[in-house]
């Protein structure tokens, strides 16, 4: 049996610069994108298939994860993205 994978599509908007990814998974996805660091609120839009979810990140997650923090805070703030979209795992 052949499994067709849907890509997942990421949008983030970061102080008016709009940055896109795609990828298998979450995680891979939400790696792909390279915003330059800013301590800004974000607006991340998801989109897999007709599923299409679009949320407001706070300046904590977005330095979190592609800021230059420790591996630590970007376990933490990955965590986080999986529990805001964790409709996007399956």
């Amino acid at each position: 049996m052949v499994t067709k994978t849907t890509k997942i599509k990421a949008t983030l908007k970061l102080l008016g610069r709009y940055y896109e990814a795609e990828g298998k998974t979450l995680e891979e996805t939400l790696l792909k994108l390279k915003p330059p660091v800013a301590k800004t609120l974000g607006i991340l839009t998801l989109e897999k298939g007709k599923l299409k979810r679009e949320k407001i990140i706070q300046p904590r997650l977005v330095m979190g994860l592609w800021g230059k923090q420790s591996q630590t805070m970007k376990d933490g703030a990955m965590k986080n993205f999986n529990l805001l979209f964790s409709d996007f795992n399956e």
